[in-house]
């Protein structure tokens, strides 16, 4: 097992023939660069850019973002699948930069399951083993040559099973195989073919095969994307369940936010080619670095309201006035005047009874869902048709307040929970 460091990494894409690039990614022209080289390197495409992550051994890592923020390229490039544009890979002590695949001692599972239509569960499973036997044979401990073995394997491949031959490495992955399908429930599954098996059965073959490979890293591309609600949870928890029995360094990416908060030791949150964020999940959620990944993390996402902001703590939004905790008074000293995006999550909105410093509002949609309930509400002007820019907000409440739509509420604000965002930068301000 070992850690893994991406230092400074970068992706880039050339273009193809006759598409005109207009990503805010591209790289731009050198002053004086006329050559056609220069113009290139100019109109290629970053998808990855200045990637620095250290994943611990033993580590739980999930990559999660928006489709195409590069977290599955990133993966591609970890596994030797990509070529990178610049920067170092590092697994364990070892530069990995140059290897191939086969040398990184790297397992991935696909989205996809990859698996080979033709071969048993079991064969699947061992075909890796199999691979790894032969590449280093030297076999020392069999009085046969290997292609002597080999032909005694085939021709008694048939026989009853007492009256086969089988040599010291089959043993030892027969050994693995079957240690492995006992680890992950399939051992009643080995004869099938993997038409036979369901979406999860399949995905628990898929991952036998990379923990048969004992590697030191694993890599999981969405590997729950094609499962249904209820087999997704439950493999969800399996597989965490198996990363701790195992201990090994695990680099998982997804695009489902459920799947990064419950299962990640740490989050890497990706936008753009660019890492936005890397912490725990709690730490992510209740002190998200930017406006994105505020807006990223959490279902329904945090509401955002544009206040003006009153030294030395008032707040103000139409007829909306709040007085901030003391805390803010230092960190918001210099936006006197001016104004910042105030974000609030849903469950920290409350209904509650009118007053200035409470947010009045028309209810547009009602979601029951029995054990919560969501409201999709537009700000008012109190006592008047809602406001023309058409701010909404999401709140959660108990399933037991029943609420109409078209109704007129009222909304306070838990002091205690509220976040602050520059408006240029969209940086967190904290207190």
């Amino acid at each position: 097992m070992s850690e893994v460091i991406l230092e400074n990494v970068y992706k880039s894409f050339s273009p193809r023939q006759g598409e005109r690039v207009t990503s805010q990614t591209q790289s731009p022209l050198k002053g004086g660069e006329k050559t056609d080289a220069a113009r290139e390197r100019a109109e290629s495409v970053n998808v990855l850019r200045r990637i620095n992550l250290t994943i611990a051994d033993g580590e739980f890592m999930v990559l999660v973002g928006p489709s195409g923020c590069g977290k599955s390229t990133l993966l591609r490039l970890i596994a030797g699948l990509e070529v990178m544009t610049g920067g170092n890979i590092w697994v364990g002590d070892r530069l990995i930069n140059d290897l191939p695949p086969k040398e990184r001692d790297i397992a991935m599972v696909f989205q996809n399951y990859a698996l080979y239509p033709h071969m048993t569960v079991y064969d699947n499973i061992a075909f890796g083993l199999r691979r790894r036997q032969l590449e280093n044979s030297g076999n020392q401990h069999s009085p046969l040559p290997n292609f002597a073995e080999d032909l005694l394997v085939g021709a008694t491949k048939k026989l009853p099973k007492g009256l086969r031959y089988i040599s010291d490495k089959e043993r030892a992955v027969d050994e693995q195989v079957r240690s492995v399908a006992q680890l992950l429930q399939i051992e009643t599954l080995l004869k099938r073919l993997p038409k036979q098996l369901s979406g999860g059965q399949r995905q628990r073959v898929a991952l036998g095969r990379a923990i048969a490979r004992n590697p030191q890293v694993f890599l999981m591309d969405e590997p729950l994307s094609n499962l249904d609600a209820k087999l997704r949870a439950e493999t969800r928890a399996q597989i965490v369940k198996l990363q701790r029995q195992l201990g090994t360094t695990t680099i998982y990416v997804t695009h489902d936010q459920t799947e990064a908060m419950t299962m990640g030791d740490r989050i890497a949150i990706m936008s753009e080619g660019k890492i936005q964020q890397v912490d725990s999940p709690l730490e992510i959620y209740n002190h998200p670095a930017n406006l994105f990944v505020a807006e990223f993390i959490g279902s329904p996402p945090m509401n955002f309201i544009p206040v003006k902001f009153h030294a030395p703590l008032l707040i103000t939004y139409s007829q909306f006035r709040l007085t901030l905790p003391d805390i803010w008074a230092k960190a918001l000293q210099k936006y006197d005047g001016k104004t910042l995006i105030l974000g609030i999550r849903p469950e920290h909105l409350n209904l509650s009874m009118p007053a200035t410093k409470n947010l009045p509002v028309q209810v547009d949609l009602v979601e029951n869902l029995g054990n919560d309930s969501f409201l999709s509400v537009r700000i008012a002007e109190p006592g008047s048709q809602p406001s023309p820019t058409n701010n909404y907000l999401q709140v959660r409440i108990p399933p037991e307040r029943f609420v109409q739509v078209g109704e007129q509420l009222w909304l306070s604000l838990n002091p205690e929970k509220i976040h602050f965002f520059d408006p240029e930068t969209e940086l967190a301000i904290f207190p």
